[in-house]
């Protein structure tokens, strides 16, 4: 059963919805160069913005990947079991 919507919007029009179960999201370093690394998202997280670094998105259902792809930068809202990745570009 399918618990999460994950929303990309990038500039170059890409828009797309995918129905998951969870999301790893790679996450920037701070202003110091620490915290970079992959963060893991399921139903009932709490409302979040993330910063994203240079680093894989990917979209999991039964344990299984239904989506992939690498962000460079952008960042990540994270509210109500909606994950909307907004990125410069998207590589799949």
């Amino acid at each position: 059963m399918n618990e999460l919507t994950l929303k990309i919007v990038t500039p170059e029009g890409t828009d797309q919805t995918v129905d998951c179960e969870s999301v790893i999201l790679w996450m920037a370093s701070d202003h110091k160069g620490k915290g970079e690394g992959s963060i893991g998202i399921r139903k009932g997280h709490t409302d979040a913005v993330i910063a994203l670094g240079n680093g894989p998105l990917q979209a999991l259902s039964n344990g299984k990947s239904v989506f992939s792809a690498q962000t460079q930068g952008g960042f990540a809202t994270v509210s109500h079991n909606v994950i909307t990745v907004v990125t410069p570009h998207l590589s799949l």
